[in-house]
């Protein structure tokens, strides 16, 4: 387990802050937090009031998460937009920044 940190960690750091923005990059810190959380992603997505349909995309990487989309995340578990969108963990609630 030990060895699957540090091979994480590289890829963590890339996740947060060199892809920024990119779809893949916000994919992966979606999941992350939904991991952490220990939530599928039907009862993350349904938290916050969206549906599979609509969460699921945005998880896979396979569409840009939208505004909308990320204000529901903020409000439901304190994800500032800056973290969703361009990986800064400033303001992120201590749960969820200690484990990433």
């Amino acid at each position: 387990m030990f060895s699957d940190s540090l091979q994480m960690m590289p890829m963590m750091a890339v996740m947060l802050e060199e892809m920024e923005d990119k779809r893949e990059a916000v994919a992966a810190r979606l999941k992350r937090v939904r991991e952490i959380l220990r939530l599928e992603k039907k009862e993350f997505a349904e938290r916050a009031g969206l549906s599979m349909q609509t969460y699921g995309p945005f998880e896979g990487g396979t569409r840009d998460l939208s505004l909308q989309s990320a204000k529901r995340l903020r409000k439901t578990y304190g994800l500032s937009l800056e973290f969703l969108y361009f990986g800064m963990t400033d303001d992120l609630p201590t749960r969820i920044s200690k484990e990433l």
